[in-house]
């Protein structure tokens, strides 16, 4: 599988979670989605809105700047998909302290944040096996000296 192609499927799982995260978040602002008084009463600022807004920005733009890197080819997303999954894997298990609560839904996500982190792992040690060893800083290290590669 070349380096394109692996950056691309991992561009389409990231991006399942992204679009997941975004109707979530959409969901609870617009008031869609209720979780019960007992729930709400545990959210900051017993807002469900504001926990969309949370969930729009603490999950749902990760997974979007890990997706669309990955799509690009970027030669560090594999290292922001890692991120993005370990992201993941903390917003459940803070939301599942904040909330004192469980659904089927945790322990799935939380899988999918793992499984994602694991995936963006082996994309990278891949690309770095073939060459593409770390992220583009735009400076070439020559003899001690740093030359700026983008002139």
């Amino acid at each position: 599988m070349t380096r394109l192609v692996r950056h691309r499927l991992l561009a389409g799982v990231i991006a399942v979670m992204a679009v997941a995260a975004y109707g979530g978040a959409i969901a609870l602002i617009v008031g869609w989605a209720d979780f019960g008084a007992t729930t709400n009463a545990r959210l900051p600022l017993d807002n469900p809105a504001l926990a969309g807004l949370a969930l729009l920005v603490g999950v749902g733009l990760p997974m979007t700047i890990a997706a669309v890197a990955c799509w690009r080819g970027s030669r560090s997303a594999p290292l922001l998909a890692v991120g993005a999954g370990i992201i993941l894997v903390g917003w459940i298990l803070g939301e599942t302290i904040v909330i004192r609560s469980v659904s089927w839904l945790q322990p799935f996500c939380l899988g999918y944040g793992l499984l994602l982190a694991a995936l963006g792992w082996r994309a990278y040690r891949e690309d770095r096996s073939h060459g593409a060893a770390a992220p583009d800083t735009g400076f070439r290290h020559r003899a001690g000296a740093h030359v700026d590669s983008r002139t």
